[in-house]
């Protein structure tokens, strides 16, 4: 793990409805909606944190180490508090916002785009007697449904690459965050100094005009008066990550085959090679941030 200090550009503006249709689409269908929850991780499916051997450790365990790893990290900004409000952006099936009501008494709002995604968070959280504590909301990023100033901390992890207007979503995370309030995320994003043109099959599959940066979205906190507490690459972890996803992905293809396409499988290993490569090559990293907005309005 290596911690990162350079600057970053900001993107062009893109409309709330482009990133909501590109997301939703993404997502929100049978393959994707039954890959996602039986291969990539069940409750949580952003990049886990893997134990060596890679090859011997489980996806679900590594992204429930990821959801410790994160909350430990705010959890020493202080934010954590029984009863505190948080927001999760891109909630996905809401494993987090599940692990954080169970171990820190807080109650979250679930803000996701996909309706089939939001079905089973709502489902999981009943069966588990949490629906008094997690709210489930449709919605977009770049237009957050709630007031200025609401939440003690924001979580998301690995959502905001979905967003051709990262602008937009620290403008949005800055408003709805309390004075003092923290921001913990973490995305998949490119090295800073990595032209858009290298990525280029990369961002074809997201459908994106290009990615994020640590550099790009320390830049942006400050635009919007928030302030970097820690940032993290961990290039290692995209790499394991969809290389035990794609190895998965080729050991389970009999299975597989039952619930997605053979279209939908031969794009998701292309895709994943395109993401192993980058990873392997210095063009990408994955990594993690926390900001605090001022406590002063």
């Amino acid at each position: 793990m290596r911690v990162e200090n350079s600057n970053g550009q900001s993107q062009p503006a893109a409309t709330s409805k482009t990133v909501k249709d590109n997301a939703e689409i993404y997502y929100d269908n049978d393959d994707s909606d039954r890959f996602y929850f039986h291969v990539w991780g069940g409750e949580d499916i952003h990049v886990g944190l893997y134990k060596e051997p890679v090859d011997q450790d489980e996806i679900r365990e590594a992204s429930l180490r990821t959801d410790e790893w994160l909350a430990s990290e705010l959890a020493m900004t202080g934010v954590l508090q029984r009863q505190a409000k948080g927001l999760d952006l891109g909630a996905g099936y809401g494993g987090a916002a599940r692990f954080l009501v169970r171990k820190f008494g807080v109650s979250i709002d679930c803000l996701n785009i996909a309706p089939v995604q939001n079905k089973r968070n709502e489902e999981y959280n009943s069966q588990a007697g949490l629906a008094d504590n997690i709210t489930v909301k449709y919605g977009s990023f770049l237009e957050i449904p709630c007031e200025d100033n609401s939440y003690d901390f924001i979580w998301s992890q690995d959502a905001f690459l979905h967003s051709p207007d990262k602008l937009k979503v620290f403008q949005e995370c800055a408003r709805v965050l309390k004075p003092g309030g923290v921001m913990a995320i973490t995305d998949p994003m490119k090295e800073d100094g990595i032209d858009k043109s290298s990525i280029q099959p990369i961002l074809d599959r997201i459908k994106l005009h290009d990615m994020g940066s640590l550099g790009l979205y320390r830049s942006l906190a400050k635009e919007c008066g928030l302030v970097t507490l820690r940032t993290f690459s961990r290039p290692d972890s995209l790499v394991h990550h969809y290389s035990k996803v794609k190895a998965e992905l080729i050991k389970r293809s009999s299975e597989i085959a039952s619930f997605c396409s053979p279209e939908f499988q031969a794009n998701m290993k292309r895709g994943l090679e395109h993401w192993i490569e980058g990873g392997r090559a210095g063009k990408l990293t994955w990594g993690g941030m926390l900001f605090r907005k001022s406590d002063k309005i």
